[in-house]
């Protein structure tokens, strides 16, 4: 019973170490003189005789306190802290030994363990720790006889050099890597040094791979990162820049990995996953932030959370929709989008009910685009009509509505909703010439045309507002041999100021094909007309003569070269002279 209350009593002396050693100890930045070195009587292995293991020690600390910059902690001093402790020498070992150090105010700690072998001691795990940043360098094994106790002590000191050396390359690997100097090209030789003399540092490993990473040596920065986690599989840095790095190189499958594990130590750290779900969106994986934020409400919903959801699955159906497509009753959105969209949908409105007025105003859009894409055209007007009772003065949103209304047919509507923005902003973009666009496509071409005008006056294209016009009057009129449509049309496109030469010769070259037809209609002379009369031939000449004024125009741009039409130019012109000769004729008898 005695001894099981000793070991109890020494597990709650070792916690409270362990607990301690949590607590950062700054040790090197508040340390004035030397540097303190913790050496503890060694550790004798089961049936060793303790009296090699501490006249080592005491060899050691001896030789300590002639190294610069270096003193050995006093075993009388060690001893009182650790029955403070409750814990005596031979309690220690390597990791309490570790633990013990910020609480005696060690920069270093050094430890070891030996076995008997006849009259020599084979000396294992021996460990010279950097207390602060937890840094081991291992030194080889080595046997010596029992009473070798002064060149056993030695043998660790001429170790301690190389301690000292990578110490120094550590601490300049880490300086020149900071975010104030950022000297990456020092940094990434300091830190290949630091590692060189001692290939366990695992922090410097990863500071080496974090260097490569700022360098953009992708590649290199995630094989040193898997060589950090195959030391230690859940080095959380390593599988945060991991998964990053995994993730920008478009191994998505490994960022996610990473990102996993580092989430199962911290499965309820709201903010730790916001960030990584942040940055594996960032780095072109937005489905799987998604996921990342899904699992965080097993922990408790948050807003936050809920707007993360929202963000990331709106950005993830973006992704997902194939490039330029355009979604219709008979072209719907695939399902995985719809699914990504109706999440992000949901989520988006849950936010506005909690921030209402405070909620950024482009996701309460994405989640009107959203409903557009999805054909939800009333739910999309509804949507942004609700926006608009606390956001009545944000352009981007009257423009939304303005969509779903024109997609939904109410053009007068849209037509007042891009009023609105005038009246907010001016400047809008392309405000006048989505306005025509509309007005157009609703059959309204005659109150376009000065809507379209007004987009010139702001900076717009001519050549290309013009070409709406041209545009309906060829579908429209051309197409469907309206010729008097057709010319209303192009004579109204034509009104323009600054169009192209190209865009004249082009508008000329219908025009003129355009006053063709309409002759023929009006002089009644084609193959199936009942014949002209000198009235019907009075009419048409004028038009011929303009037909044939305007081929000749268009017929010296580069626009009629290699044009594949019903006739072509040459065909047309004789077609034109023809028609004169025979209108004059007409004319002529009847006279």
């Amino acid at each position: 019973m005695f001894g099981r209350m000793m070991r109890g009593i020494a597990a709650s002396a070792f916690a409270l170490l362990a607990a301690a050693a949590l607590q950062p100890s700054g040790v090197a930045a508040q340390q004035s003189g030397p540097f303190r070195v913790l050496v503890p009587d060694f550790f004798a292995g089961e049936g060793a005789n303790r009296n090699f293991g501490r006249d080592v020690a005491k060899e050691l600390r001896e030789l300590m306190r002639s190294l610069p910059g270096y003193t050995a902690i006093e075993r009388d001093e060690i001893r009182d802290n650790l029955r403070r402790l409750d814990l005596d020498m031979e309690d220690l070992t390597c990791l309490s030994t570790r633990q013990l150090g910020p609480q005696i105010n060690a920069a270093v700690a050094i430890c070891m363990s030996y076995v008997e072998q006849g009259d020599d001691r084979s000396m294992s795990q021996i460990q010279i720790i950097d207390v602060g940043s937890g840094a081991i360098l291992p030194i080889d094994d080595a046997t010596y006889n029992r009473r070798e106790q002064e060149t056993a002590a030695q043998y660790i000191v001429d170790a301690f050099d190389t301690y000292v050396q990578q110490s120094r390359m550590r601490v300049f690997c880490f300086d020149y890597s900071s975010e104030q100097n950022q000297l990456w090209e020092d940094a990434l030789r300091t830190c290949l040094e630091a590692l060189e003399l001692n290939p366990g540092d695992n922090e410097v490993r990863y500071q080496l791979g974090y260097v490569k990473y700022q360098q953009d040596d992708l590649e290199g920065a995630l094989e040193t990162v898997q060589e950090v986690l195959d030391n230690d599989p859940y080095h959380q840095e390593g599988l945060q820049l991991g998964g990053f790095v995994a993730t920008t190189l478009g191994n998505q499958d490994q960022g996610r990995d990473y990102y996993q594990r580092y989430l199962e130590l911290n499965p309820g750290a709201v903010d730790v996953r916001r960030r990584i779900a942040y940055d594996v969106a960032r780095a072109g994986d937005p489905e799987a932030a998604v996921g990342i934020i899904q699992e965080g409400f097993a922990a408790g919903e948050s807003i936050e959370l809920t707007q993360d959801l929202a963000n990331y699955s709106f950005a993830a159906a973006r992704a997902l929709l194939p490039e330029g497509f355009q979604p219709s009753e008979e072209n719907p959105v695939p399902e995985n989008v719809a699914a990504f969209y109706n999440d992000a949908i949901d989520a988006y409105l849950q936010v506005f009910e909690v921030r209402g007025d405070s909620m950024d105003v482009s996701q309460l859009r994405n989640v009107i685009v959203a409903q557009v894409q999805m054909n939800q055209l009333e739910g999309a007007a509804s949507t942004a009509e609700r926006v608009l009772e606390i956001f009545d003065g944000e352009a981007v949103i009257w423009a939304t509505y303005a969509d779903a209304l024109r997609r939904l047919g109410r053009i007068d509507e849209a037509v007042e909703a891009y009023q609105a923005i005038e009246e907010i902003d001016p400047e809008y973009p392309d405000l006048f010439a989505r306005q025509g666009q509309i007005l157009i496509q609703a059959g309204r071409r005659d109150d376009a045309v000065p809507v379209l005008m007004r987009a010139v006056e702001r900076g717009g294209n001519p050549n290309q507002l013009s070409r709406l016009i041209f545009a309906d009057a060829y579908s429209n009129g051309v197409q469907k041999q309206q010729w008097s449509y057709a010319l209303q049309g192009i004579q109204a496109a034509k009104s323009f100021e600054g169009l192209a030469d190209a865009s004249v010769g082009e508008l000329d070259f219908w025009h003129g094909f355009v006053q063709y037809n309409r002759g023929i209609q009006v002089c009644r002379c084609g193959p199936d007309a009942p014949g002209g009369t000198v009235e019907t031939a009075e009419a048409a000449l004028p038009i011929f003569q303009e037909a044939k004024a305007l081929l000749g125009s268009a017929g010296s741009t580069a626009y009629a070269e290699g044009r594949n039409l019903k006739t072509n130019q040459d065909q047309l012109l004789n077609g034109a002279d023809q028609y004169i000769e025979m209108q004059g004729a007409i004319i002529r008898r009847g006279r």
